[in-house]
């Protein structure tokens, strides 16, 4: 017995140590080996010490919005039996019905408005008095739900589970994939954003989010731009009196210097640009989209903050690494060398 617990525990050791050795690769990971080898090279104290960011999304009851409900008696509900706004108000007063996902509420919403203007078409050619009471009520109707469809719509926007995760759980490994459709998922996001809209034509809503909240692409951008846009301006000024201090006589490269640039082409150039690239083909492509939800009263304040926050860094991220950039070159100039792959 002792010796089946002992070779489970062993099991679970090793599954462990596998899991930890296959860990996802992140911005950090590269940044912090990168100052690692510039440190052997220079012999000096050379750490970022930054750990990746926790981005702040607003707290889920900053950002929901309670939308206006139609109260309804049972005289109003029998007399709507006559539409088919009847068999709809009847679907959400079901135990599904009351529970329904923001989503799918959003489609209900949809739909109860169309079924609300089919029924004013109806009852309006309806002549007596009674038909005319009914005609204003189901006016007075519209007009709420009109007005409390773009709250439904940024409810869904913010809050459904799938763009909570693509807003707030970012993944370390995916700007680092081969294959990263930011186009796809800028069209993904523009299909929820066309759905401010009630008439807008909503198809395949739910999968949609599930796209997006698998791949998780703005908070994989947002928290990289933010760690970079921190980090860098550190390393940067430490590294300044330090590369300045190394020996290019009569502008020759010793070989630290030589060293220098290539620990600069493999782990900056090579590793750290193309993820600083992502970065800059996310925010040119996303800016149009991220800047009409800013302007978008229904959107509250809290998100939209939070959102002025994230082009905010990726402007840091930009100067953060032309500074760097600049540093290096005026080194590899005055040493007469270029960035290019280090001979093998």
């Amino acid at each position: 017995m002792r010796d089946f617990c002992w070779r489970k525990a062993t099991v679970s050791v090793w599954l462990l140590l596998l899991l930890s050795g296959c860990s996802a690769p992140g911005i950090n990971d590269d940044v912090n080996e990168y100052a690692a080898r510039l440190a052997r090279v220079l012999d000096t104290s050379v750490q970022p010490e930054q750990p990746l960011p926790t981005l702040q999304y607003p707290a889920r009851e900053s950002l929901y919005a309670e939308p206006a409900s139609v109260e309804m008696n049972l005289t109003r509900f029998y007399q709507l039996q006559q539409c088919e706004l009847g068999n709809v108000v009847a679907q959400r007063n079901t135990a599904l019905g009351k529970v329904q996902h923001l989503s799918q509420r959003l489609i209900y919403e949809q739909h109860l408005l169309a079924a609300l203007t089919d029924c004013m078409n109806f009852v309006r050619s309806k002549k007596d008095e009674d038909h005319q009471e009914l005609l204003a009520t189901l006016n007075a109707w519209h007009s709420l739900k009109q007005q409390a469809y773009p709250l439904h719509w940024a409810n869904m926007l913010l809050l459904s589970d799938e763009t909570r995760a693509a807003f707030n759980r970012p993944r370390a490994d995916l700007l680092y994939g081969e294959q990263i459709d930011i186009a796809g998922q800028l069209a993904l996001f523009k299909q929820l954003s066309d759905a401010a809209t009630p008439s807008a034509r909503i198809e395949n809503l739910e999968v949609t989010l599930q796209a997006i909240g698998v791949t998780r692409l703005p908070a994989s951008v947002w928290q990289a731009q933010q760690y970079l846009a921190t980090v860098l301006p550190d390393l940067t000024q430490q590294l300044d009196p330090a590369l300045a201090a190394v020996a290019c006589p009569d502008g020759s490269a010793s070989e630290q210097a030589n060293i220098l640039r290539n620990v600069f082409y493999l782990f900056f150039i090579e590793r750290i640009q193309p993820v600083g690239g992502r970065i800059n083909d996310f925010n040119y492509q996303f800016e149009a989209l991220l800047s009409s939800w800013q302007n978008a009263a229904s959107l509250p304040q809290p998100f939209r903050k939070f959102m002025q926050q994230q082009q905010a860094y990726f402007v840091s991220y930009q100067q953060a690494v032309q500074a760097h950039v600049k540093l290096w070159q005026r080194f590899l100039s005055r040493c007469h060398l270029s960035p290019t792959a280090p001979r093998g």
